[in-house]
């Protein structure tokens, strides 16, 4: 990692740092706002700070490790395309979403169709707080629209983790404004694939920040807990299990970042959206793994609602399910709540 980006690392953490687990979305979301962050893969030539998709991600880590509330995936994917989509009239809007980001988008695919007449039809799942946002990112193989959200009717999905407010937005033949496309033919192909890669990249780094929090939690509680007089650090087959653990997120945190390396200079080619899905499988099976074996290594206080331990694993779990192409099954189970 360049200096520039641990500077970045450094200065994100301490913030969310002093702010706590827990925080509401509204106060976390007005500290990503007036800090900048939204900037980050914004190019200088757009006022942008334009380091690109990696500070891009190294804030999302953090926030992963805070379990922070922020929807800033969703409104980071609505920034890039439109970025993206070059000299589209909707670039306009650019400055007002980086100042209030009044755009979010979905964490899995719209199982949307626009007809010949151009008429936009289906459902759009799990879209992070589109109660409070004026757009919504959407895309076929062949069209990237961002439609306003007056135009769908919205329906809460309740989720196991609260961590994150969820929507499914439903469109009924709504006639597409011409001003709402962003790509279109193969420039939207192009388009949805930099979409799909920067999110799986994102979801990825989510994933290894709650990953690495869980397993530094469980650490410290094995150090301060003790049984028969000594602490339960010193039992051997706990150590070995933490060892484990730290190996797998290292494993995962490594192709992270060779990927998202390899991938950058060809954000919108298949062969990064390939890497993205890569990074993303093995970070989200080792932040489950962590986050299941924090749960167990914590004991009787791992599932208790004053503890943030559940919370880890209640988004691991999630994380493995968004992203993927057929999701209607897993995203339904994983989203359930539980009495």
């Amino acid at each position: 990692m360049s200096e520039l980006l641990t500077e970045l690392t450094d200065s994100t953490r301490s913030v969310l740092d002093s702010l706590g687990p827990g925080t509401a979305e509204e106060t976390i979301w007005t500290q990503v706002v007036d800090l900048g962050w939204l900037l980050a893969g914004v190019p200088e030539s757009l006022d942008g700070l334009g380091l690109g998709p990696a500070a891009v991600c190294v804030i999302q880590q953090e926030l992963g490790r805070s379990l922070s509330a922020a929807r800033y995936p969703a409104a980071t994917l609505v920034i890039d395309a439109l970025v993206a989509a070059g000299e589209s009239p909707l670039l306009e809007r650019l400055p007002l979403l980086l100042t209030e980001a009044l755009a979010t988008a979905p964490l899995v695919p719209p199982d949307i169709e626009i007809s010949d007449d151009g008429r936009l039809s289906g459902t759009v799942r799990a879209v992070w707080s589109v109660d409070r946002a004026s757009d919504i990112l959407v895309w076929t193989n062949s069209d990237v629209l961002l439609v306003p959200t007056s135009a769908g009717a919205l329906k809460a999905r309740p989720t196991w983790d609260e961590t994150r407010r969820l929507f499914d937005i439903t469109f009924t033949d709504v006639n597409i404004d011409s001003g709402w496309r962003l790509a279109q033919g193969a420039a939207a192909e192009t388009l949805v694939c930099r979409i799909e890669t920067l999110r799986d990249f994102l979801l990825a780094a989510d994933a290894i920040g709650g990953a690495t929090a869980a397993l530094e939690s469980t650490v410290n509680y094995l150090t301060e807990r003790k049984q028969f007089g000594r602490p339960l650090a010193l039992f051997q087959a706990l150590k070995h299990r933490c060892a484990d653990l730290k190996a797998h997120i290292a494993a995962a945190e490594a192709l992270f970042a060779d990927t998202l390396n390899q991938a950058e200079s060809g954000f919108g080619q298949p062969q990064a959206a390939l890497l993205a899905r890569e990074a993303k499988l093995l970070a989200t099976a080792a932040y489950t793994e962590a986050a299941e074996e924090a749960v167990q290594l914590h004991g009787g206080i791992g599932m208790t609602a004053e503890h943030p331990c559940h919370l880890y694993l209640k988004r691991a779990q999630l994380n493995e399910h968004l992203g993927r192409r057929r999701v209607s099954d897993e995203l339904e189970l994983a989203t359930c709540q539980f009495s």
